[in-house]
């Protein structure tokens, strides 16, 4: 086969009213000129698009119709007799035209558009190339979504004229055999000459990638095979020898094999020549866990849907998926799921060399149908069928392509998704099936032609295997509503289907905007959604406080996504996860969910070394009720290991210690222990007195597997067992901003008001964890099934060094500690109070709505000072972390410290805390008396 490129310029035309078919545009010279491969988006085709999208990112030059490409095209000399192929990579719906003749049309969105011209007389053609970027049978998915990769319009990757042989070799499919040793190859011999021919067949091993043991020479193989007009199928064995090397996520070695075909028909020869590359892999079960080659896998995996900003479209290049997935490497990643899309070639080869394991999916969100069912589609139902097996025919060598669905929470007929499952597996058993992600989520269940099930809950209504919700999706994950520990997992969720569960879409906690992403936007792709956002927060009066809110909420996500791996790796015989995601999503709403940005650059929230302590192949973990404790008690946990690595662990210990700074409270050393490949093993405990804790701290728990550089880390809070939390005579404490408290702030008292939740006027409920997904598109989803929304908050923003919390130690964003209060509050809505009043902890808005938020806020009220706290502590002071911030806000309160500067009025408290009472600033108070403890 001969190969010339056609890449470079061609000829254009733009046709956004789909006029060109009718008026035969592929009979003129087109005018404009257009650099391919490449889109019209990355050519400023078009006119320029002044939209400001605010759910997903704007295109620049969008165009949704037809788009005519056009070059002249030579067959040389020596062509002559050879079948002609035109060879697109990547593309849209396209009809193709030679001259004035048609040469069809092909609509594939995932796999190659190969065009089959017969042989051709040399000389100049003009070849004509009609993209529709418009006409899908169905809808793509995240192919050819706004949200992700855009609809692009144009030709990417290779574009090609190829000369073939008459008699040639195609469609090679290597099915590898680890336990014989040998790969079996299957692929069609075509004979175009209409005669038959004696042909022999070599295979010769060319190459081999990646580091490898194997010290057996390559040998050839030679069968001779009868060769008859048309295509036949042939299959043969190829032995590797018996020191084969495996491929997999920590051995990803390739072999090549070159076939070479000499054949004679007619006293004529032809000679061909091919080559398929592959790896020895086996991709399978073992009850509820993953395998590969006999190797127990954990699939630490990340949602993909190919958004690459700068080109609208994924990489076409091995060099940049290196990039890319070397990226995701770095923070544990070894497996990609790929919502409703298929990535390129590149992608496998790079998945290929790297020992990624990818699950495409078919481009497909929505539902199957059953043929006697009143609105079948046959044609979608056709598409979708023929996509799959075209995917399957492209990508199938590749060692990477482990996994395959038929899409993101599909519904409808059963039947139909099975019998495509059974079908595609007949096809091609290299690799394990499922019928989609998140099927019937609303009432899930698993098929058992499923190999795997992708779910986030097990059963309806509950059996959760992720620890966060949308408020669409009650109930909500632990995460988000129970009091915090290390010790949950979803083990008594997990019904016995026999097969492995990965948990679908897990995490999905936002953090803020940063506006100086908005520069890095230099392709077809502006971020003019973050210049409202930005514009908004202005005209809030926070935009300086932007920076803070982006650090302060990544850092809550980063704990939450902690927690939510943790427990995933907590469960024993568990299938892995799925994150959505470790970047950013750019659309639906635009979902900021990602400790990377979208263009997989990191956002500073966390290091990746950091970030592989509890998402790597080995994990240790310590598992303990609660986070916070009193000097009087014990700490204990209980620690293991999770061991997905390559090889089973013996003489494992663990050393742990427990500091406070850089003091050492405790330390220890574990049992000695071996650790079984593809186990949750215990490997000890810890038990440590905290009575050397004198003052109020943060203790940092290390694990550390001895002899190694694998650590954990963990934070846990002590605080006195007995502290005042009675208000000295200075200071006077209110629930409720009645005529009591005015007239104590009018005559210059110290006021501490905690807050009452009920008579709140002006507030958004408490939460701890970051918003899900993102605020705008949940929101209108609760509102469409009459359900309140999510409190939408990312966090808090405290003012750490403030002296409010001198006896309460605390970092300027969330920690665990701070659970019980943010969960019993009601955050201060204070758009209306004066710019300069700035909360000592302020709770962070979404984008949308940009509420000037408070916790706590101070203030000069008449004479006096008033420190609010709109968490209800009184009620949580059985928590040893409220006892003791309401202990902290009563010595900063009664202190000299307690000075507030900025002055509020009576009316402007009152619209947040009362509205309904009457003011009477000078009122006498009669003979109440201000008792040191907590009015009603």
């Amino acid at each position: 086969m001969v190969i010339e490129s056609i890449a470079g310029s061609w000829r254009f035309r733009l046709d956004a009213s789909k006029q060109g078919i009718e008026n035969q545009y592929f009979k003129e010279r087109l005018s404009d000129g257009i650099q391919l491969p490449g889109t019209t988006a990355e050519s400023k085709k078009g006119d320029y698009n002044t939209a400001r999208e605010i759910a997903h990112l704007t295109e620049t030059h969008p165009l949704s119709g037809y788009a005519w490409y056009q070059r002249d095209i030579h067959i040389k000399e020596e062509w002559a007799g050879k079948p002609i192929r035109l060879y697109m990579e990547r593309t849209r719906v396209t009809q193709v035209w030679i001259g004035e003749e048609w040469k069809g049309t092909q609509n594939s969105v995932s796999a190659p558009h190969v065009y089959e011209f017969g042989a051709m007389s040399p000389g100049t053609y003009t070849l004509t190339v009609l993209v529709d970027n418009s006409g899908l049978p169905i809808k793509g998915g995240h192919m050819t979504s706004p949200d992700t990769q855009t609809n692009w319009n144009g030709l990417l990757g290779r574009i090609e004229i190829q000369a073939l042989e008459p008699i040639r070799m195609e469609n090679i499919q290597a099915f590898p055999d680890i336990a014989k040793k040998s790969v079996r190859l299957r692929f069609n011999v075509l004979n175009d000459t209409g005669l038959p021919a004696g042909a022999y067949i070599s295979i010769t091993l060319s190459d081999m990638i990646g580091e490898s043991e194997s010290s057996d020479k390559p040998r050839e193989m030679t069968t001779m095979i009868h060769s008859v007009p048309g295509s036949q199928t042939v299959e043969m064995k190829y032995k590797l020898g018996e020191r084969i090397a495996l491929w997999g996520e920590f051995t990803p070695v390739l072999y090549r094999l070159r076939m070479s075909l000499e054949a004679t028909a007619s006293g004529k020869s032809f000679h061909d020549e091919r080559s398929v590359t592959f790896g020895m892999r086996q991709f399978g079960t073992e009850g509820t866990q993953f395998t590969n080659n006999g190797r127990k896998v954990f699939l630490r995996g990340k949602h993909d849907a190919l958004a690459f900003p700068l080109t609208g479209y994924a990489p076409m290049s091995v060099e940049e998926w290196v990039r890319v997935l070397s990226i995701a490497k770095s923070y544990g990643i070894n497996h990609y799921r790929f919502h409703t899309c298929c990535p390129p070639e590149a992608g496998f080869a790079a998945a290929d060399l790297l020992g990624v394991y990818f699950e495409p999916e078919l481009p497909y969100w929505g539902a199957f149908q059953d043929p006697e069912d009143e609105e079948y589609d046959e044609a979608k139902a056709e598409y979708l069928r023929e996509e799959g097996l075209r995917i399957l025919e492209a990508y199938g060598n590749h060692p990477s392509f482990a996994l395959f669905t038929l899409g993101n929470e599909l519904h409808g007929s059963r039947k139909a998704m099975t019998d495509l499952l059974k079908e595609y597996r007949e096809r091609d058993g290299r690799r394990l099936y499922a019928e989609g992600a998140n099927n019937y989520f609303w009432a899930p269940s698993f098929t058992e032609e499923s190999d795997f099930w992708v779910t986030m809950r097990t059963g309806h209504g509950g059996s959760m295997v992720r620890a966060s919700f949308s408020h669409a999706d009650l109930p909500l994950g632990h995460v988000q509503a129970s009091y915090p520990s290390t010790e949950n997992d979803y083990r008594l969720n997990l019904p016995d289907i026999g097969a492995p569960i990965v948990s679908h879409e897990i995490g999905q906690y936002q953090s803020f905007p940063n506006f100086g992403e908005i520069d890095k936007y230099v392709g077809v792709l502006q971020a003019r959604n973050f210049e409202v956002f930005r514009e908004r927060l202005a005209n809030a009066g926070m935009l300086e406080q932007a920076d803070d809110f982006f650090r302060a909420s990544g850092q809550l996500a980063v704990l939450c996504y902690r927690e939510e791996i943790e427990a995933a790796l907590r469960t024993p015989g568990f299938g892995g996860f799925q994150l959505l995601d470790l970047q950013d999503f750019p659309g639906q709403g635009t979902a900021l969910v990602g400790i990377l940005d979208a263009f997989m650059d990191s956002k500073g929230f966390i290091e990746p070394e950091q970030w592989r302590e509890f998402c790597s192949e080995i994990v240790l973990l310590a598992r303990f009720p609660r986070y916070t404790y009193t000097e009087d008690e014990t700490f204990e946990a209980h620690l293991e290991m999770a061991n997905y690595g390559a090889n089973e662990l013996s003489d494992v210990q663990l050393e742990w210690s427990l500091k406070q700074g850089d003091q050492l409270i405790e330390a220890g050393v574990t049992e000695v222990t071996d650790v079984g490949q593809g186990e949750l093993a215990s490997v000890g405990g810890i038990r440590a007195e905290l009575s050397a804790v004198k003052v109020p701290a943060k203790l940092e728990l290390e694990l550390k597997w001895k002899g190694s550089a694998i650590t954990n880390h963990y934070p846990i809070w002590v605080y006195p067992a007995e502290v005042d939390t009675k208000p000295d005579n200075s200071v006077h404490v209110r629930r409720r901003l009645d005529q009591e408290a005015c007239d104590l702030l009018a005559e210059g008292g110290r006021v501490l008001l905690i807050a009452d939740q009920e008579p709140l006027s002006s507030h958004i409920d408490g939460s701890f964890a970051s918003d899900f997904w993102c605020y705008p598109m949940f929101r209108s989803i609760c509102e469409g099934k009459d359900a309140p929304p999510a409190p939408g908050t990312l966090g808090i923003l405290c003012d750490e060094q403030h002296p409010a919390f001198k006896a309460f130690p605390t970092e300027f964003h969330n920690n665990w500690q701070w659970w019980p209060m943010l969960m019993n509050s009601h955050s201060l809505i204070l758009d209306d109070w004066p710019s300069e009043i700035r909360p000592i902890v302020q709770v962070i808005d979404n984008f949308e709505r940009n509420h000037k938020l408070g916790l706590i806020v101070e203030a000069k009220v008449g004479q006096g000072g008033l420190l609010i706290c709109a968490s209800d502590l009184i009620g949580q002071r059985h928590k040893p972390e409220a006892r003791q911030l309401l202990h902290s806000l009563l010595q900063y309160a009664a202190s000299d410290e307690f000075n507030p500067s900025e002055e509020l009025s009576f009316e402007q408290l009152r619209s947040v805390l009362d509205p309904n009472a009457a003011i009477e600033r000078h009122s006498h108070r009669g003979e109440a008396v201000i008792n040191p403890s907590y009015p009603n």
